[in-house]
C-alpha cells in the first residue's frame, strides 16, 4: 500500500514540475529554500498585527490536504472571498509522504492565500524526511500564540510515526494560565478517540484537558466529521478529498461553527 501511495504521489508531483527537472528530486531529500523557512514565525507576525473592533472573529479550519492540490486551491479561494475570516489554522497532512516537493507544492498554493496560516504536523507528514522538512519550513512541532484574549494551543500528537509519545508535560503547562483568557482552544491532528492512543494514553490527554478548562479540541486524521459538546468539546473535520473546511466563530465566552461543503 504504501509503495502504491509512493507511484500516486510521484505521478501527481510529475504534473508540477518540467521533464528536465524530473531527476532532481529525491524522498530524502531536505534542503528547504531559504524564503521557504521559518513560515510559523512569520504568520504569527501577521496574525499578533490583526486589529479588530470586536470581540468576535472567526477563522477557518483546513486538515488532511494529501495529494488533493486542487481541491486546496478552491478552499484558498474561498477564505480569500471572506473577509470576516482572519486567518487559517492546518490541521496535518499538508503532505501524502511528506516529500519535499509535496511540501512545495502545498507552500507555493497558500502564496495564493490573502490571511496568514499556521499549521500543525501530522502522520503523514512524518513520513520520509519529512519531520526535518516541517521543523525547517515551519518550524516547533509544539507552539501556542493568544488573539483578542483567546489561547490557541498547536500539539504535535503524533505516535507511530513519531515513535514517541506525546509531551504531555509540555501541554500541560502551555495549558496552565488558562485562567488568563476568554477561551482556550487546542489543535493537533490526532483526536483522543483515536485507536493510535492506548486507553490510558486517553484518559491523560482528556484529563488535561479537563484540568485545564480547554472550551474547544480542533482534530483531523479520521477523515471523517464529528462533534462532541461537554465541558470540552471536541471537533474532528474531514479530509478535503472533496472540498470542504470549517469556520469557528469565536466570541466573548462561546464558540460556534459552520462546515463549509464547496
Amino acid at each position: 500500500m504504501n509503495f502504491l501511495r509512493y507511484i500516486i504521489v510521484f505521478v501527481l508531483i510529475l504534473s508540477f514540475i518540467s521533464c528536465d527537472n524530473i531527476f532532481e528530486y529525491s524522498v530524502y531529500e531536505a534542503s528547504v529554500k531559504s524564503a521557504q523557512k521559518n513560515t510559523t514565525a512569520k504568520n504569527l507576525k501577521l496574525i499578533e498585527d490583526i486589529k479588530t473592533g470586536s470581540q468576535d472573529f472567526k477563522f477557518a479550519f483546513v486538515t488532511d490536504v494529501h495529494y488533493s492540490y486542487d481541491n486546496l486551491r478552491k478552499i484558498v479561494e474561498d477564505i480569500n472571498k471572506r473577509e470576516d475570516v482572519l486567518f487559517v489554522i492546518f490541521g496535518g497532512d499538508i503532505t501524502e509522504q511528506a516529500l519535499l516537493k509535496e511540501y512545495e507544492i502545498f507552500y507555493k498554493i497558500l502564496t495564493n492565500l490573502n490571511k496568514p496560516y499556521l499549521t500543525v504536523i501530522g502522520n503523514h507528514d512524518y513520513n520520509s524526511n519529512g519531520k526535518v522538512i516541517y521543523e525547517s519550513m515551519f518550524g516547533d512541532l509544539n507552539y501556542s500564540f493568544e488573539f483578542n484574549n483567546n489561547k490557541f494551543v498547536l500539539f504535535d500528537d503524533i505516535i507511530w510515526e513519531s515513535n514517541k509519545d506525546p509531551d504531555f508535560d509540555w501541554l500541560s503547562t502551555e495549558l496552565s494560565d488558562n485562567d488568563k483568557y476568554n477561551q482556550v482552544l487546542t489543535f493537533a491532528h490526532i483526536p483522543t478517540s483515536s485507536e493510535d492512543f492506548s486507553d490510558e494514553m486517553k484518559a491523560q490527554y482528556k484529563a488535561i484537558m479537563a484540568d485545564n478548562n480547554v472550551d474547544l479540541s480542533i482534530h483531523g486524521h479520521t477523515h471523517t466529521y464529528s462533534y462532541e459538546k461537554g465541558e470540552v468539546s471536541y471537533l474532528t473535520l474531514p479530509d478535503i478529498k472533496t472540498p470542504i473546511y470549517g469556520i469557528i466563530n469565536i466570541e466573548i465566552d462561546n464558540f460556534n461553527f459552520d462546515v463549509i461543503e464547496l
